[in-house]
């Protein structure tokens, strides 16, 4: 079928804990997520935004900016330990999303995902669709993962012991390395219906990056995030 749609998944649940209301939450005066349906809808390449939450509220911006919400989606899908993947697959039956019908792009609740990366995310995977296509970012320096550590006994200890022995002081020595960030993840029903499958299809066959610019590289875990990312985004739209 040569002419498929193109859907955008955006999951957004209520109940976030460490920052109260975080999807809606005025972001720059605006709701987060409102951010993130423009930007969606900016790119031009979505027939359907596609909004999957538990909550009225969230619902209601969702539809106030133009997205599609097919319901409430039930309790059990929505708690802080609920599995981001069952809700994939929870919409996808209910919507009869599949690979035959569809390109299908979980694009996460960030308003630094702008519509050039949504177009381009698009391309890469339109030439590879049979490979996970995500965001990353070039990492160096103190962010390595093999300079990171945990507590142990009170004491910080290193992650992997073996790497940081070879670790050369220059970082101008190292060789590029990288981290997922998986905002915009683009694949197949079966890779993002099932978090084992989609972590076995990266791990066995790497994926498709989409490389982002650290000004655009932002989680909002915390308050402390939230009001460093609001400076850097006014920043980025008046600069």
């Amino acid at each position: 079928m040569n002419n498929k749609k193109v859907i955008c998944l955006i999951c957004c649940r209520s109940g976030s804990k460490r920052i109260k209301n975080k999807n809606i939450k005025n972001f720059n005066n605006k709701p987060l997520l409102e951010w993130t349906i423009k930007n969606a809808k900016k790119s031009n390449i979505f027939d359907e935004i596609i909004v999957s939450t538990d909550s009225n509220k969230i619902k209601n911006i969702a539809l106030k900016n133009g997205a599609i919400c097919p319901g409430l989606r039930p309790k059990f899908l929505s708690t802080d330990k609920s599995n981001q993947f069952d809700t994939h697959k929870y919409i996808f039956n209910k919507l009869a999303i599949n690979d035959h019908n569809s390109y299908i792009c979980i694009l996460n609740n960030n308003p630094f995902i702008n519509s050039f990366y949504l177009r381009k995310s698009l391309k890469i995977y339109k030439s590879y669709p049979d490979d996970i296509v995500a965001d990353c970012i070039k990492v160096e320096g103190d962010y390595l993962a093999f300079k990171q550590f945990y507590l142990s006994d009170k004491k910080i200890k290193f992650i992997n012991k073996s790497k940081f022995k070879t670790f050369n002081i220059n970082r101008q020595s190292l060789d590029n390395y990288f981290v997922g960030i998986f905002n915009i993840r683009w694949g197949k029903t079966e890779y993002l219906s099932d978090f084992d499958i989609f972590k076995n299809k990266i791990i066995n066959n790497g994926l498709k990056p989409i490389y982002l610019k650290k000004k655009h590289n932002f989680d909002l875990d915390d308050i402390e995030d939230w009001l460093i990312a609001e400076s850097v985004f006014k920043y980025l739209q008046y600069s």
